[in-house]
């Protein structure tokens, strides 16, 4: 098995990758960080017998993505899981955001999950197997007035993500989507807050460790997680 992770250095996608790779999951990382590529599959390959194939790219860049379709390909045979973790937090209500930005962030949390799921669809359908797992957001049912741009790419996200379950569910492919609420990543550096009562990276990379191991006859739409105090 083979998992590809867009965003794999930092936050959930690098709890994934880890977590993944405790299970014999060969994976495919994507950052625009080299160093920390190199950080991830050096903690990989020695808590592992896994292989950490590391991408360095920068998915902001059109020119980029269409260059890392070209090197994936050659996972074909072996890939089993996408996840489409990317994507990017942005502040600012309506009046406050320009058409400009609402492209950039939409582009950012849509576009590229889109352009990673055109890759793997095909090849899921011809294995009649396979897994995807969108990370998406408790912002992509609901909305923040105070980040706007990324209400909105993330409620498209959720449109996107339910499109692919429906057309890939035939062909005996998983389409999860998971819904967190606020997790302790990096998005919350320099802010006065207990990131201690938050979701953890790890605890959503531990929920698609185990969906993995379910019945196959069992669809799995979607993981919906909060914060036990609903005041975080």
């Amino acid at each position: 098995m083979l998992a590809i992770i867009t965003g794999a250095t930092k936050g959930i996608g690098r709890a994934i990758a880890i977590r993944l790779a405790k299970e014999n999951i060969d994976i495919v990382a994507i950052s625009s960080s080299k160093q920390n590529l190199r950080e991830l599959q050096k903690v990989i390959q020695s808590t592992s017998k896994a292989i950490c194939h590391i991408h360095q790219c920068d998915l902001t860049k059109p020119k980029a993505r269409i260059n890392l379709r070209k090197e994936l390909s050659k996972y074909s045979e072996e890939l089993t899981i996408l996840v489409n973790n990317f994507g990017r937090y942005a502040v600012g209500s309506i009046e406050e955001i320009t058409s400009s930005e609402l492209l950039n962030n939409f582009d950012l949390n849509v576009r590229t999950a889109f352009e990673m799921s055109q890759i793997a669809a095909p090849i899921f359908k011809a294995k009649r197997a396979g897994y995807i797992f969108n990370i998406l957001s408790v912002l992509a049912e609901k909305t923040r007035e105070s980040a706007a741009a990324y209400t909105i790419s993330k409620h498209a996200m959720n449109g996107l993500n339910k499109l692919l379950a429906d057309e890939l569910r035939e062909f005996e492919v998983s389409v999860c989507g998971i819904y967190p609420g606020s997790v302790n990543t990096s998005s919350w550096d320099g802010l006065d807050i207990d990131r201690s009562k938050m979701i953890q990276p790890e605890d959503i990379a531990e929920l698609i460790a185990q969906s993995l191991k379910l019945s196959k006859q069992l669809f799995l739409g979607r993981i919906d997680l909060n914060p036990l105090d609903k005041k975080i």
